[in-house]
């Protein structure tokens, strides 16, 4: 009978370990991963078009203006956005179906992302131009991971000085 309660006791003692063992499991596994909501694609983590894009030609060259956007595609408040990339491409005025890729004009950085009061209105104005050609222009909004926003609206400006 002796052998029998040590076999007893030791059985127990696995179980209660076992028991143990499972119960950290269990806290573990309730303690999450850290997860704030659920995951989002990432075609909707992009901010949404700018479409109010609008230039005009000047004395002094094409101004361009446009809207900050304010929030992501699927409608969250925009909290990373990194800049701006203008694209422009330029044919000649007596050939306007020569194909012309569009090519980067320049790149804008936001430098009020921490501010109270962000910049709503952006400017930028092109002086690199040449005579008797229509330029066509894009802008993306650029995020700090690199993504870019679709494309704007085009502005069609013909520029004769």
């Amino acid at each position: 009978m002796i052998q029998m309660n040590e076999a007893c006791r030791s059985v127990r003692f696995s179980s209660c370990a076992y028991g143990a063992l499972l119960a950290v499991v269990i806290v573990l596994l309730c303690a999450g991963c850290g997860k704030k909501s659920a995951p989002r694609a990432p075609e909707l983590a992009i901010p949404e078009p700018i479409n109010d894009l609008r230039g005009a030609a000047g004395k002094k060259g094409i101004s361009l203006g446009w809207t900050r956007p304010k929030q992501y595609v699927d409608g969250k408040s925009l909290d990373d956005l990194a800049g701006f990339v203008l694209f422009r491409k330029g044919t000649p005025a007596d050939c306007p179906t020569c194909q012309v890729p569009f090519r980067e004009r320049i790149v804008m950085n936001v430098e009020d992302q921490d501010k109270f009061i962000k910049k709503t209105k952006y400017a930028f104005q092109d002086r690199e131009l040449e005579a008797n050609t229509v330029y066509r222009y894009r802008v993306f909004s650029r995020l700090f991971d690199g993504s870019l926003s679709q494309p704007s609206n085009e502005v069609i400006v013909e520029w004769k000085p």
